[in-house]
């Protein structure tokens, strides 16, 4: 039974690529895929049971599609959309307004936020509906995510395949209709204190610590994210799974250190994930990366990869049906594919590494090595980009990115409650990161760091790494006699 549970790994493909592709169409035909995957999956189960489980997945994810699709083109807000209509809404906050600069050179935020209530053609209607928030002027900065708003503005269709709505562009700067929940209140007061505690830090690690611990990369100069990028090293500005699986890395080994028991290492654990993930506020891309940080843990601390991929097909399966389009977005696919190479590649590679290092080191060179190689195809047919020190920049900022992170997740509470102790170990937190920036520096200036490389190429080494990966799960799995589950 328990190599059964393998089969949610083709589940999984199904349920990603249907989702992917069906979050374009009508849910009407979204419908009609989902009903034919079903019954394939019936047809098949016994005779080819790989098969049926790619159908279930496919059904999975074109039944999800369609649900939500049918969502955002229902209600009076996407008629309303249509229409060009000037109205006023009532709108909560999904996450922090985003100041970037638009093609004409002139500053514009964005806002994801869901409209509760809307006024137009002379009354109020109830809704729920996604949007996108564009905005020229002031007010918004001040704002925290689940914050009500009232916003007035022209309403306009979004894009083919967009997961909202409607696109509000807004008239007016916005007026606050109370206070945001106290959770979000008490991040923004962590996020806003740290900044203030790494004020006095040199440019790049007073913009780097704080996008190490929960993604705010508003002062990392322009300079450093382009070398960040070009070296491989762009992952570390965002909250990714690496982020979380070193938060709760260090607090297991704090509760083992104590002497906790299972249980108890396990509600520790728990409850540093939940206050990294509103630290770093429960977007969907931090949620995505607490989920595949939690999985790259387990195939960690378990180190048997029987438990870490039927978990990873999971969380894949959960998270496309829970919001399909995410499927489509490039850190989503990133996200899988990172936490794939941790998975199948990085216990083995920190066992032989072991040999030569302490364990930790090994793990700290591993883990990040395993996921670029497993990224580097990706990268390329999203970017086309190769990223050529990647892998020797990794490896080199490894070793400071936990510490980096700890510090700097120890500052931002700490802040909270007395400011000035936090500076201090802003200070010491600023040295990690300062290895970081000069790691991501010094390779960007080496010849052929900013080397672009064609899509076909891409494609090419994707399909290559996917045959290594192939060989190696099917090696292994045979070893465990997990194909006798596939078998007919």
């Amino acid at each position: 039974m328990a190599s059964r549970q393998f089969l949610l790994v083709p589940v999984a493909i199904g349920a990603w690529a249907a989702a992917a592709s069906t979050t374009l169409l009508a849910p009407l035909t979204s419908v009609r895929i989902a009903v034919g995957a079903v019954l394939v999956a019936t047809a098949m189960r016994r005779r080819l049971p790989i098969v049926a489980a790619i159908a279930l997945g496919v059904g999975f994810g074109a039944g999800s599609a369609a649900q939500h699709v049918h969502a955002l083109r229902g209600g009076p807000l996407p008629s309303l959309a249509r229409d060009h209509a000037e109205v006023e809404v009532i709108a909560r906050l999904v996450r922090d307004p985003v100041v970037t600069t638009s093609a004409s050179g002139i500053g514009l935020t964005l806002t994801d936020a869901t409209v509760t209530s809307v006024w137009s053609r002379g009354g109020w209607q109830h809704v729920n509906s996604p949007v996108l928030v564009l905005s020229y002027g002031s007010g918004w900065r001040a704002l925290l995510p689940g914050q009500r708003v009232d916003v007035t503005g022209r309403l306009g269709p979004p894009r083919s395949g967009d997961d909202v709505a409607a696109v509000l562009s807004a008239r007016a700067p916005p007026t606050p209709q109370g206070r945001a929940p106290w959770w979000e209140r008490l991040a923004g007061r962590a996020r806003s204190r740290l900044r203030i505690a790494s004020a006095r830090l040199p440019a790049d690690e007073r913009g780097l610590l704080p996008s190490l611990v929960d993604g705010d990369d508003a002062a990392v100069p322009p300079s450093l994210q382009r070398d960040l990028r070009v070296t491989g090293l762009s992952h570390l500005e965002a909250v990714s799974g690496e982020n979380v699986t070193v938060v709760i890395v260090v607090t297991l080994a704090l509760a083992r250190a104590v002497g906790l028991r299972r249980r108890g290492r396990a509600a520790l654990c728990a409850l540093a994930l939940v206050g990294f993930v509103v630290l770093a506020r429960p977007s969907p891309s931090v949620l995505r990366a607490a989920v595949m940080g939690a999985i790259a843990l387990l195939a960690l601390v378990v180190g048997r990869r029987s438990a870490a991929l039927p978990s990873l097909g999971t969380a894949v399966i959960a998270l496309v049906v829970v919001d399909p389009f995410l499927a489509r977005t490039v850190g989503f696919v990133l996200s899988v594919a990172a936490t794939g190479g941790i998975v199948l590649l990085a216990p083995n590679w920190t066992e032989r590494l072991a040999r030569w290092v302490p364990r930790p080191l090994a793990v700290a060179i591993a883990v990040p090595a395993a996921a670029q190689f497993a990224c580097t195809p990706v990268l390329i047919l999203a970017f086309g980009q190769l990223a050529p020190y990647s892998v020797p920049a990794n490896l080199l900022a490894a070793p400071a990115v936990v510490p980096a992170t700890i510090l700097g997740v120890l500052a931002a509470i700490i802040a909270t409650i007395w400011l000035p102790a936090a500076t201090p170990l802003a200070m010491v937190g600023a040295a990690p990161a300062g290895v970081i920036a000069v790691v991501a520096r010094e390779l960007a200036a080496m010849p052929g760091a900013d080397l672009r490389w064609s899509i076909s190429v891409g494609l090419g080494l994707l399909g290559l790494g996917a045959l290594i990966l192939l060989a190696r799960f099917g090696a292994w799995s045979a070893r465990h006699d997990i194909l006798d589950a596939w078998r007919p």
